[in-house]
C-alpha cells in the first residue's frame, strides 16, 4: 500500500509542473492576417463615415468585402444640347436651272430655289433674298423673300429673274437670306446658296413673252367687246372671239427667228363642251389696235396657224414654221396679234356656253443674232 501511494504522489507532482511550464509562441496562418486587416480596413471605414458628410452626388452602393477593392462613385455625364438659331434654311434643290445650265449670250431666265426653313423663327414679307457676291447676272441686290408666313419646318421655292452674261463662260453668282433686323444668313445659318451656268454663244437665244392684257380681249358676234380671253359661244348664243398682242420690239431686227410657239396651257378652264359642240379652235395672225366691234371676223378663215381639237392639244406647246415665218416678218415692229375662234360655228345655239376661257398665254420665240 505504501509503494502505491509513493507513486500516485509522484505522478501528481508531474501534473502539476506540466500546468506551470512556459507556452512556445505560435506564428499566425496567412488566413488570420489577411482576416485582421479586413477587420481594421471596415473599422477604419466605420470611423471615417461616422465623421464624413455625406456625398453630394448620389451613386449606387459599393459592397465591400475583406477582399473587394474601395471604388469611388462615379458622375453620370449628360451631353448638352445645341441650340437651334432663330434663322437658318436648309437647300432642298434646284427647281429651275441645275449648275451648269448652257444660256444663249443675253438669254433671259428664272433661276429658283427650293429652302426649308430650319430655324425658330417664321419667316415673313420683311425677309429678302440678297445678292452676296461674284456675278449678279442682272439680278436685283435684294428682293422680298415671300408674300406670306413660312413657319420653321416650312419649305419655299425662291424665285428670281436673271439674265447671262454677253459674252462666253462660266459664270456664278451668290446669294443669301437677310431678316428683318438686317441680319444675314444662309444655310445651315451661314453658307451660302447660288446659281451656276455657263455661257454659249452657238445657242439661240429664247424668249418668253407674256401677252400684253391691256391690248387683248374678246368681241362677241352682237359687237360687245370684252376685257375677259373667252373663246366659244354664249349663253345668249353669241359667238365670241379672242384677240391677243404680244410686244417684240426686244428682238432685234437683224435676228434670225429659230423657232416660234404659242403656249396656251396655263391657267385655261373649259365651259361645257366647246370641242364637241364647235368643233376645232384655230389661231390665225390678225393686226388690230385699238379693239372693236370691227375686229369680229365672221366670214370663212384661212391661214390658220395653229389648229387645236381637243382639250390635250391645249395641254402642248403648239410649234408651227408658218408661225415662225409670221415672226421673222414682224421684226422691226414693236407688236404681233393673234386672233382665236371656232372657224366653223359661231354658236350651237343651244343657250349654254360653251367656251375656252384661257389663263396666261404665252410666246416663246428662239433666234439668234448676228
Amino acid at each position: 500500500m505504501k509503494s502505491i501511494r509513493f507513486v500516485l504522489a509522484v505522478l501528481f507532482i508531474f501534473v502539476l509542473a506540466g500546468c506551470n511550464l512556459p507556452r512556445s509562441e505560435t506564428t499566425p496562418q496567412p488566413e488570420a492576417v489577411f482576416t485582421l486587416a479586413a477587420h481594421t480596413v471596415d473599422a477604419d471605414l466605420t470611423r471615417v463615415a461616422q465623421t464624413q458628410a455625406p456625398p453630394t452626388v448620389a451613386a449606387s452602393p459599393t459592397i465591400l468585402s475583406s477582399s473587394t477593392a474601395i471604388i469611388a462613385p462615379t458622375t453620370a455625364r449628360t451631353a448638352t444640347p445645341t441650340p437651334i438659331p432663330c434663322n437658318a434654311a436648309w437647300f432642298a434643290g434646284d427647281v429651275t436651272i441645275p449648275d451648269g445650265t448652257a444660256m444663249a449670250p443675253n438669254q433671259t431666265f428664272i433661276k429658283t430655289w427650293r429652302l426649308k426653313n430650319i430655324g425658330t423663327c417664321p419667316w415673313n414679307s420683311a425677309y429678302q433674298l440678297v445678292f452676296d457676291h461674284d456675278n449678279a447676272m442682272s439680278g436685283p441686290a435684294s428682293q422680298p423673300l415671300t408674300s406670306g408666313i413660312i413657319a420653321p419646318g416650312g419649305t419655299l421655292d425662291v424665285s428670281i429673274n436673271l439674265k447671262a452674261p454677253p459674252t462666253a463662260g462660266a459664270y456664278k453668282g451668290f446669294w443669301r437670306l437677310r431678316d428683318p433686323n438686317g441680319v444675314l444668313f444662309g444655310l445651315g445659318g451661314s453658307e451660302l446658296f447660288w446659281v451656276a451656268i455657263k455661257v454659249d454663244p452657238t445657242l439661240p437665244l429664247m424668249l418668253t413673252l407674256d401677252f400684253v392684257a391691256a391690248e387683248s380681249g374678246s368681241v362677241r358676234s352682237n359687237g360687245d367687246i370684252k376685257n375677259e380671253i373667252h373663246v366659244g359661244d354664249t349663253t345668249d348664243n353669241f359667238g365670241s372671239q379672242i384677240f391677243l398682242s404680244f410686244d417684240i420690239s426686244a428682238i432685234p431686227k437683224t435676228a434670225t427667228i429659230v423657232e416660234g410657239a404659242m403656249d396656251l396651257s396655263q391657267g385655261y378652264t373649259t365651259i361645257g363642251d366647246p370641242f364637241i359642240t364647235l368643233g376645232c379652235l384655230d389661231v390665225y395672225q390678225q393686226d388690230y389696235i385699238p379693239l372693236d366691234a370691227s375686229d369680229f371676223f365672221g366670214g370663212a378663215p384661212s391661214g390658220a396657224f395653229i389648229v387645236m381639237c381637243d382639250q390635250t392639244s391645249l395641254d402642248t406647246i403648239a410649234v408651227d414654221n408658218e408661225f415662225k415665218v409670221a415672226l421673222q416678218a414682224k421684226l422691226g415692229s414693236t407688236r404681233i396679234q393673234f386672233r382665236l375662234q371656232f372657224p366653223d360655228k359661231l354658236s350651237n345655239g343651244g343657250g349654254v356656253a360653251d367656251q375656252v376661257r384661257l389663263g396666261t398665254p404665252k410666246l416663246i420665240i428662239k433666234y439668234t443674232v448676228p
